[in-house]
């Protein structure tokens, strides 16, 4: 059933990726304030969860609060910097650059959850990397959009590393919907504290709707195949496909041909990569 959720997300990350791309091709809208926005799309199911579910505080100790409110501070900055690094980059390039999270995962996975570090996962952390290497030889690439995309690889591996944690530890409704919660109230305070301004034409347009469900399916179905025994590496690696799907997205919907040879061969090296990660788990 897993795997079922694991797709979900991926065409959802896929969609969402695309959405928020053109979303900043056709105006401009502040980084800060669509961040916020996202982050509601993720706490919404949380409003009805907290009156559902019978949330038990007791399971908290001091050392799972601290990770939860680090989970808290990680999702926040994930969406800043995702929409920041879809801003300055091309949506075919970020998804290359977005594969970086393999070599995260890798290490957070055997620092935090004691997952076994494979040779063939670091023989495919390493054809990742490559692969951004030939992204990053694109003359048009922006390197500050760059570090923004590596930025948000680091910040997803680390939440879904607090994810399979706290999952397993604290519990799916005990986590998940407080957590994406105060996310959201931490994006909405920074809007409203910084005077950042508020499209409230944006909110209301059909493609803010489309960019919210995507998000929203996205960030659930990786959570749910979490919470129904996934691994985290084979998450990653499943996740990681979107170095093929979001490119061929790009090409279909926003026309982004430039150097389309170089981003076949980074996205088929990325590809190999996230193979043998794939094999070294099975």
């Amino acid at each position: 059933m897993w795997v079922v959720f694991i797709f979900a997300s991926l065409l959802s990350q896929t969609g969402y990726n695309i959405f928020l791309r053109r979303a900043f091709g056709h105006k401009k809208i502040d980084p800060l304030f669509l961040a916020a926005v996202m982050a509601t799309a993720v706490a919404l199911p949380g409003v009805v969860g907290l009156f559902v579910a019978k949330i038990n505080w007791a399971v908290y100790d001091w050392r799972l609060w601290l990770i939860f409110a680090a989970s808290v501070v990680t999702a926040a900055l994930f969406h800043i910097v995702n929409a920041k690094a879809l801003e300055l980059t091309e949506a075919s390039v970020f998804s290359v650059f977005f594969n970086f999270q393999i070599g995260f995962a890798t290490l957070i996975g055997v620092w935090l959850l004691g997952e076994p570090l494979a040779p063939l996962r670091l023989v495919g952390g390493a054809l990742v990397f490559a692969a951004g290497l030939v992204v990053a030889q694109k003359a048009t690439v922006n390197p500050k959009g760059a570090v923004y995309s590596i930025l948000t690889a680091l910040l997803i591996a680390a939440i879904s590393a607090f994810d399979k944690y706290m999952i397993v530890h604290a519990g799916l409704a005990e986590y998940v919907f407080p957590s994406k919660l105060l996310a959201a109230g931490v994006m909405w305070a920074i809007v409203f504290f910084g005077k950042r301004p508020v499209d409230k034409e944006f909110l209301k347009s059909r493609e803010n709707v489309f960019l919210m469900c995507f998000r929203c399916v996205a960030a659930y179905g990786l959570i749910l195949a979490l919470a129904l025994g996934a691994l985290m590496s084979v998450t990653t690696y499943i996740s990681t496909l979107t170095c093929v799907t979001i490119p061929i997205a790009a090409f279909l919907f926003l026309k982004e041909t430039g150097s389309l040879r170089r981003k076949i061969i980074a996205a088929i090296i990325a590809l190999a990569g996230v193979t043998f990660i794939f094999v070294a788990t099975g």
